[in-house]
C-alpha cells in the first residue's frame, strides 16, 4: 500500500482575515496619524487594495508551497509570517510599478 500525502492548504478566510489585518496595519503606521481616520477615500483605498492585493499574492504563494506538509500550528504560524513579508514586497512592487506607469504615460 502506498501513502501519499495529499495538499492541505491554510484555509483562504485566515489568509484574507491575515491580509486584511496587515493591509491595516500598514495604513495605520504609514500615514502617520495612528489613526484610521480617511481610509476611505479614493487615493486611500486604491493604495491600500494594492497592499491588500500583494499580501493576498504572498500568502496564497506560501500556502500553495507548504500545502504538503503536515498541518500543525508551527506550519501555520511560517505560512503567515513568511507569506505577509513575501506579500509586503509584492505589495510594494506593485505600487512602484504602478508609479513608474504614471511617468511613462
Amino acid at each position: 500500500m502506498e501513502l501519499t500525502s495529499t495538499p492541505r492548504p491554510l484555509h483562504w478566510g485566515l489568509l484574507f482575515a491575515t491580509a486584511v489585518i496587515g493591509t491595516l496595519l500598514l495604513y495605520f503606521v504609514d500615514e502617520g496619524r495612528y489613526s484610521l481616520e480617511g481610509l476611505l477615500t479614493v487615493g486611500n483605498a486604491l493604495a491600500m487594495g494594492i497592499y491588500l492585493l500583494g499580501l493576498l499574492l504572498g500568502l496564497a504563494l506560501m500556502a500553495r508551497l507548504f500545502a504538503k506538509r503536515h498541518p500543525s500550528p508551527a506550519r501555520t504560524l511560517l505560512v503567515l509570517s513568511l507569506g505577509t513579508v513575501i506579500g509586503f514586497v509584492f505589495g510594494l512592487l506593485l505600487m512602484m510599478g504602478v508609479g513608474a506607469l504614471q511617468h511613462v504615460g
